[in-house]
């Protein structure tokens, strides 16, 4: 029986994606890691350090090994009954190795060694997929914001209307945190790639004379730099590599809870695309849900509460504590691949958005002008003053709340305030066209950054 989600054979396609669960899962984890101590043995070989001949041997009996149903059994026998991470693994490889060059197989290496080396790869390729679907949103949002540059709606403040926006504007907010967390991606980029081969205390004790000369051959045979020195207890770069995601699925989360809200009955201003045969509910046949806006926020969580058991890891004992890296097997996987399913349907759901204008403008139009006040106000300050100005409009406002009124039918019945203006002039100030300030410029900027 698998979990409901990453591993699920029905409902994985809502948690991860085809290529990252190819990275993930234990089939080709598993050869990744046969590949790496492939590369052990054929390093120590050529540094003398394990016979030669015996360590081309066991290179070309893990390059070997289909790694399908029945090896794995085999593998997670031998942990079931060892209670080792890789004792069952040792096992079952040294029963393929000809002769007696098993005995060669993994030596001088931890379990550490192993897995933060392959980790450092996974996540090379993780980071690979998520820089190329960031590229591919930024392209999305930046024609969506260009396309709705002046596309004028209400601007919103504690969930009530302020004042006249345009649709591209909050379409840019949302490409600059893009923007920046392909930024992220590539300064994080400079601090991680790098392997581990320091032996149980890092200190490469297990190495020989040539320790370092073999630590630097075998990373780069596996394209990573060598560590500076072992980082066994310092988990760092995978906390930032954590936090990173949780910084971009939280943008994911933001932009589909603004889409959750505007696509509400009531506001119709974006909905999600539709698909034929998409069900949004078992008992209300009319239903058209959110799904995906949601389930960005259901994902964003899962990044968010995984980012805090590594965040956890950040404090060892000593040189090593398994209490802390183990941990990492768990959270890391999972919050990457929730952070890459994210992003994989935000893109599908910018990409598909359908903008209501129609709607926008009649949510602004049933304000009954109120969004105005303030230009009115401060039309009206250039000409008597701000204080004055604003006492007045608030008076005639609020009369005009009472009565059920426009408000710019009560400006216009009021005498005090058309002593400085002409029915014209009324008319300009009650166009939202009119109001969006710097708007359609800060798009121009913002498209102008991404392309830079």
């Amino acid at each position: 029986m698998s979990s409901w989600t990453q591993s699920s054979r029905v409902y994985a396609s809502a948690w991860t994606t085809p290529a990252l669960r190819a990275i993930f899962d234990d089939a080709p984890r598993t050869a990744a890691w046969l590949e790496i101590l492939a590369v052990l043995a054929e390093t120590q070989g050529e540094a003398g350090l394990i016979p030669k001949p015996e360590a081309g041997q066991v290179a070309k009996a893990c390059r070997g090994i289909a790694v399908d149903d029945t090896f794995l059994d085999e593998v997670a026998r031998g942990y079931r009954e060892s209670g080792h991470s890789t004792v069952g693994l040792i096992q079952a490889v040294q029963k393929r190795c000809p002769g007696d060059s098993g005995e060669w197989f993994y030596y001088g290496a931890t379990v550490q060694d192993l897995t933060d080396t392959w980790l450092m790869i996974a996540l090379g390729k993780a980071r690979a997929l998520f820089e190329a679907d960031l590229g591919k949103l930024e392209a999305a949002l930046a024609d969506l914001a260009r396309s709705h540059r002046d596309t004028v709606m209400a601007g919103r403040t504690h969930g009530q209307q302020g004042l006249p926006i345009t649709f591209g504007f909050k379409v840019a907010g949302w490409l600059c945190e893009i923007l920046r967390h392909r930024q992220r991606l590539d300064e994080l980029s400079s601090r991680m790639d790098v392997g581990q081969l320091c032996g149980g205390v890092g200190s490469l004790s297990s190495l020989g004379s040539d320790g370092l000369s073999i630590q630097r051959s075998f990373c780069e045979r596996l394209g990573l730099a060598p560590p500076a020195t072992s980082w066994t207890v310092s988990r760092d770069q995978f906390a930032e590599w954590a936090n990173v995601l949780v910084l971009v699925s939280a943008t994911a989360d933001r932009i589909g809870h603004e889409v959750y809200n505007l696509q509400r009955s009531e506001l119709a201003e974006v909905s999600e695309g539709f698909i034929d045969g998409t069900v949004g509910s078992i008992t209300m046949p009319h239903k058209r849900n959110p799904e995906t806006a949601e389930h960005l926020g259901s994902l964003s969580r899962v990044v968010r509460a995984n980012a805090q058991i590594v965040n956890e890891s950040l404090v060892h004992d000593h040189e090593r504590d398994g209490r802390s890296w183990k941990t990492e097997w768990h959270a890391i996987p999972e919050l990457t691949m929730s952070g890459g399913k994210a992003l994989e349907l935000l893109l599908q759901m910018v990409e598909n958005l359908a903008i209501h204008e129609d709607h926008m403008q009649a949510n602004l139009e049933a304000s009954k002008g109120y969004t105005l006040s303030e230009a009115v106000m401060l039309a009206l300050a250039a000409r008597i003053g701000k204080q004055s100005a604003h006492k007045l409009v608030y008076e005639t406002a609020m009369r005009a709340h009472e009565q059920g009124a426009l408000l710019k039918d009560a400006v216009l019945a009021e005498s005090a305030i058309m002593a400085h203006f002409s029915a014209e002039e009324i008319d300009a100030l009650f166009d939202y066209a009119n109001h969006t300030g710097s708007c359609g410029q800060l798009v121009d900027a913002v498209l102008k950054a991404g392309r830079e």
